[in-house]
């Protein structure tokens, strides 16, 4: 299935296995930042996505405040439950970014869109995995020991 918005950005969003998929391929300034990480947010919320992948493969240039806007775009779409993944960093983007002193810390990233949705799989499969145990932990804790009366040598009884 694949559902697809044209942003105010200029950047179009589509909704494909799961997943929002943003193609970056616009000049970046302030306001198609803006503009498009209000867009995102809401199509994530609308459509209950569990990923987002942003594809940067057409994207030339990036400063580091460009990339700041990303990462933190990411970080709120991770808040409201998805997963998240950077595709197509070009390796000039890239050089560029390392040599600016860029945070990447907590950026995943990957080459192809192919890659980046196997990530956002293995990451929900993850997240389900370590629910499960939470879930387990929380009814063993539960039931262990409980009888349903007071002992007397509780303290705060």
């Amino acid at each position: 299935m694949s559902r697809g918005a044209d942003s105010g950005a200029g950047i179009p969003l589509q909704l494909a296995q799961g997943c929002v998929v943003a193609s970056i391929q616009v000049d970046l300034d302030d306001r198609v930042l803006s503009t498009f990480r209000e867009e995102l947010l809401e199509f994530v919320r609308a459509s209950g996505a569990r990923g987002v992948i942003l594809d940067l493969s057409g994207v030339d240039v990036m400063d580091g405040a460009d990339f700041r806007a990303f990462r933190d775009t990411m970080l709120m779409a991770r808040l409201m439950g998805a997963s998240t993944v950077l595709s197509g960093l070009q390796a000039g983007v890239v050089s560029a970014l390392i040599d600016l002193g860029a945070d990447t810390e907590g950026v995943v990233a990957t080459a192809t869109l192919d890659d980046a949705f196997r990530i956002v799989r293995e990451q929900d499969a993850a997240l389900m995995d370590e629910s499960d145990m939470v879930d387990e932990a929380l009814d063993e804790d539960t039931l262990d020991g409980f009888t349903g009366e007071a002992e007397d040598d509780d303290p705060l009884l």
